[in-house]
């Protein structure tokens, strides 16, 4: 069993050895996980043989997965707490081969990312020297920073700076009004520094006339140096690409890469950090694990309702339902992230049910009325480690309204109830019919984040 515990400066050197991978993604490394440990409320769990970490995000559970000679034994142990408190199974900053080892351990591996959180990934040779055509912008800004400011000094700074680092932290923050997404950057700031011993962290500041006006802060993981803290006063022009190329040239010797994290989705960050050319955008792939599950339903029957399996004669129906952008945006799922080049035809979609039926992952069930025409569909998937699955259901359009979703939806899980331990189910807030539909079923809400309202319902 897991005992977990906040992630705390004297556990940084006993985390360390377990941090890194196969690819220069920021947060594997030690220092990120540091300075967001209080945004995603880390905590780390140690058993024999290593550690998990596990973040908190919108009532979420995220893993790092474990690393290390007894691996399995770690993902044995998360297994075994997300099967207790009946959640999925999802792990944080997966790379490439880590999700090898996802694929070859569940049956189905979901891949979630955002562009937003991409890290920017350089080459070190491009940034320590602003070589060729396309960094002319950049060289220009430099040159003319030298020689307005021919007396600047550019220096690495110690512990016994840091109060003058932090009231430059505060001055740079004064500059203008600070969203709060802002305002947590730089306690984050604060928070990696505050570890400034115990991170060996690479340091770097340019001062004018005694002033601090530019720091940058990281450190190296593999063969990649990873920029933390990168913030300098703009009323001194040419200031961030002088700290930018100075930093890499004192500290990037012998490496790669360059990782300057991600932007946030702030348009501002967007344009500087893609003005800086990177040859690539590593993404911080989050994987949700399935679990299968064997199972059958009898045919439901219903007042107005009949609730079986789908046949081929249904695959026409179910095509046009599946295709039907508007009527399935609150759906979750869009048919053209699997589609490929393939066709989006009857055949396709049979194809699809019946290899996810075969796997166990996933059972659709048609919903007709007593005449034996389809009006829509329930399905179950989404299966946890506790035995427990998600309950979702669609209505044709030229179908809605009529109460065939609530009617179907009831039934299907009154029935299912009997062979899981609990049934989950989500709707996008502005669903509000949906949500009724969910609540009339006998769901309780257990939790919501800025999108979605998620339910509950125990045998």
């Amino acid at each position: 069993m897991l005992t977990f515990k906040k992630f705390e400066k004297e556990d940084i050197k006993k985390v360390r050895p377990y941090m890194g991978g196969s690819s220069p993604i920021c947060t594997k490394a030690v220092g990120v996980e540091y300075m967001w440990s209080d945004y995603f409320r880390t905590e780390i769990a140690f058993y024999e043989g290593g550690v998990v970490i596990k973040d908190s995000f919108f009532g979420e559970e995220l893993f790092a997965l474990p690393r290390g000679e007894k691996r399995d034994e770690g993902v044995r142990l998360i297994e075994e707490r997300v099967k207790e408190k009946g959640e999925e199974l999802v792990f944080n900053s997966v790379d490439d081969e880590e999700l090898a080892y996802l694929f070859s351990r569940y049956p189905v591996v979901e891949i979630k990312s955002h562009r937003d959180y991409s890290d920017y990934l350089y080459n070190a040779a491009d940034l320590s020297e602003f070589k060729g055509k396309r960094y002319h912008g950049q060289k220009n800004h430099v040159n003319k920073f030298m020689k307005e400011y021919p007396d600047f000094s550019f220096e690495p700074f110690g512990e016994e700076d840091l109060p003058e680092i932090y009231a430059f932290l505060k001055e740079h923050e004064a500059l203008s009004e600070r969203t709060e997404e802002e305002k947590t950057e730089y306690r984050c700031c604060e928070k990696l520094l505050s570890a400034f011993r115990e991170l060996s962290l690479l340091t770097a500041m340019i001062k004018i006339k005694g002033k601090i006006i530019a720091i940058s802060v990281g450190e190296v993981m593999g063969d990649t140096l990873i920029i933390h803290i990168e913030k300098a006063l703009p009323s001194y022009s040419g200031a961030y690409p002088t700290m930018c190329t100075l930093f890499a040239r004192k500290y990037s010797q012998g490496l790669l890469y360059i990782n300057r994290e991600d932007d946030s989705g702030d348009p501002g960050l967007r344009t500087s950090k893609t003005q800086y050319h990177p040859i690539a955008l590593v993404e911080k792939r989050r994987a949700v694990c399935r679990f299968s599950r064997r199972m059958t339903l009898p045919t439901l029957f219903t007042e107005r309702l009949v609730i079986d399996s789908f046949s081929s004669s249904d695959m026409p129906f179910y095509a046009s339902l599946a295709t039907d952008d508007e009527r399935n945006r609150f759906w979750g799922y869009d048919y053209k992230a699997d589609l490929g080049e393939q066709e989006a035809s009857p055949a396709y979609f049979e194809r699809v049910l019946t290899a996810d039926e075969g796997r166990g992952v996933c059972y659709s069930y048609k919903i007709a009325r007593a005449d034996g025409s389809p009006v829509g569909e329930a399905v179950l998937y989404n299966f946890r480690a506790d035995g427990s699955a998600e309950l979702g259901l669609r209505i044709a359009s030229n179908f809605a309204g009529k109460g065939y979703g609530r009617e179907a939806f009831r039934a299907v899980a009154d029935e299912a109830i009997k062979r899981l331990p609990a049934l989950h189910a989500r709707c996008f807030k502005e669903n509000v019919p949906s949500e009724k539909m969910i609540l009339n079923a006998g769901f309780s809400l257990v939790r919501e984040d800025e999108e979605m309202y998620y339910f509950i319902r125990k045998a």
